[in-house]
């Protein structure tokens, strides 16, 4: 991964990202808003989303405190580390363009990260509105044990997060590895495996899928433990 300073930013992408950096930093990084959280850009082939607050932090916008320990526990350094790792590993998901940091002093950061867009997905929420079938959630299941065999543990692996391409139904991306982490030696804890599928659950059910859940999660389960 190549980092550099750029006035009061550090930037970093993978070496093998091909793209013009100069335009890249003049264009899509600097003309983009910070005060929105989600962009397409780049004549929507990539997606520029700039971090901010949820919850009880909603307040301090997009601010975020310094971490003691450096660069790898910013969140949009952490994402990008993440995703290229699991791109690297032909996981589905998106590819990192690049990521960067904005200091406005040593102690306060704004973050922010461009991917590539996927075309012609569908969220496994709306997806589920009109069609669900034993595949779909085997793959799912197999989808899931895959990302946890590779070490990585999805920070809100969520109905939203899991993205079902219309042109091949049983083709499955997940997304949105914020508050993610790769486990040590890539491996993790069952814990976090077993918290990543209840939470996963816990989405589906909120939603109004229980019918879906009582029977197809079992079919779920056997895609994720097949091979285990």
């Amino acid at each position: 991964m190549i980092i550099k300073k750029y006035h009061n930013d550090i930037i970093f992408y993978d070496e093998d990202n091909i793209f013009d950096l100069d335009k890249v930093i003049h264009e899509e990084v600097y003309q983009a808003q910070r005060s929105t959280n989600i962009e397409v850009i780049n004549q929507e082939k990539w997606i520029k989303k700039h971090y901010i607050r949820k919850g009880l932090m909603t307040f301090l916008g997009d601010k975020y405190i310094t971490p003691l320990f450096g660069l790898a526990n910013t969140r949009s350094y952490s994402e990008f580390k993440i995703l290229n790792f699991l791109h690297k590993h032909n996981f589905n998901t998106c590819k990192p363009i690049i990521g960067w940091l904005n200091f406005q002093n040593p102690l306060i950061y704004r973050a922010s990260l461009i991917v590539e867009r996927f075309k012609d997905v569908i969220t496994l929420s709306d997806h589920l509105q009109n069609n669900a079938d034993e595949k779909l959630f085997f793959n799912l299941g197999q989808q899931i044990s895959s990302m946890h065999k590779l070490g990585v543990y999805h920070g809100d692996l969520n109905a939203h997060n899991i993205l079902i391409e219309t042109k091949d139904v049983f083709n499955i991306n997940i997304i949105d590895f914020d508050k993610s982490l790769i486990g040590v030696n890539c491996k993790l804890f069952p814990g976090l495996m077993s918290n990543n599928l209840s939470r996963l659950r816990q989405s589906l059910v909120k939603l109004g899928y229980t019918d879906h859940l009582n029977k197809y999660w079992d079919v779920l389960m056997k895609g994720y433990l097949l091979d285990d």
